[in-house]
């Protein structure tokens, strides 16, 4: 059968088709133990419909869904820019669906992927409470290489207010002019990052079309007219993550190398922290790269909590 089309008993795999978001956001609901993170906010529907228009993904290619009685049972998405030789991964089956090879089908069909578009290793992300998902992987032949961990801040009413160092200003963003303002600064921030994959400027393009995307909700740091960092605020309304009340979410907080050390990430972070307390936010959650000890003392300086690790794990192809 073709790539696009086969069978694992009586479950057909096929590509994505417009409105797989909405099947997608119920079999996340439906698996707790599931990294449900897409570019660092919660899952919803905005947030999904974000995924088949990134310049990286080709979902007519590399986003599988297995369907049975019309039902989604189980997901496969792969990650691959043409300027890296990694391949990101996730796999993820309906809990009533597991143990009847359905996930080993959907790992094959992006590592095929992988090694066809040329790379040469790929990465798949679980959570490191879901044991079976990590021997899962490890039994096929996948070593874990990494971590990153999420955060919440209960209460952000509790965040003190911004202070801003001397000589620096604030912004917002301006759709149709700082599209490549966010992906020059966070391409020059986070080059020194695990595993870092420069941001094309339609992925920021596509998160200003997001129906959720607030240009107030974006702030930028200036010294002499010059952006040096900036912080992502969003609030997506059909979020299933809303277990500590009404939650925003607090991403792509970056600052220039040549500014670092200054106060100028506390005071973006806290910035965008009291922007979701006036939207009515009454907590906040961001992910954090494992290897980043600075930004997670900064989260937890401001109240920040560790609340879940999720584990990369890496075949060499």
């Amino acid at each position: 059968m073709s790539n696009a089309e086969s069978t694992v008993s009586d479950v057909v795999i096929r590509n994505y088709r417009p409105g797989d978001e909405h099947s997608s956001l119920a079999l996340i609901d439906a698996a707790p133990d599931f990294p449900y993170y897409w570019f660092n906010r919660s899952a919803s529907l905005d947030a999904l419909r974000t995924v088949p228009e990134h310049p990286d993904m080709h979902p007519s290619h590399n986003l599988f869904f297995a369907e049975a009685a019309g039902q989604v049972v189980g997901y496969a998405e792969l990650w691959r820019s043409p300027e890296r030789t990694r391949g990101v991964g996730r796999v993820l089956v309906h809990p009533q669906w597991r143990r009847r090879r359905l996930g080993t089908e959907l790992l094959q069909r992006i590592s095929q992927r992988a090694r066809v578009s040329g790379a040469n290793r790929l990465d798949v992300g679980v959570a490191a409470q879901s044991e079976g998902a990590q021997r899962f992987l490890e039994a096929r032949g996948f070593r874990a290489v990494h971590y990153s961990w999420h955060m919440q801040l209960p209460d952000v009413t509790a965040a003190p207010a911004p202070r801003w160092p001397a000589g620096y200003q604030r912004r917002s963003f301006v759709p149709s002019q700082d599209e490549p303002t966010s992906a020059q600064i966070e391409n020059a921030s986070f080059q020194d990052e695990w595993e870092f994959m420069p941001v094309p400027v339609g992925e920021i393009e596509g998160f200003v079309r997001s129906p959720s995307f607030r240009s107030d909700g974006v702030f930028y740091a200036l010294h002499r007219g010059q952006v040096v960092g900036e912080c992502w605020t969003w609030i997506d309304h059909d979020s299933m993550e809303q277990t500590c009340g009404p939650r925003g979410d607090v991403w792509c907080l970056c600052v220039h190398p040549a500014h670092r050390g200054r106060g100028l990430g506390r005071a973006l972070l806290l910035s965008s922290v009291h922007w979701l307390r006036r939207q009515g936010m009454t907590c906040a959650g961001l992910c954090v790269d494992g290897a980043n000890e600075r930004a997670r003392h900064l989260y937890e300086s401001v109240g920040f909590r560790a609340q879940q690790t999720d584990i990369w794990y890496r075949e060499e192809l």
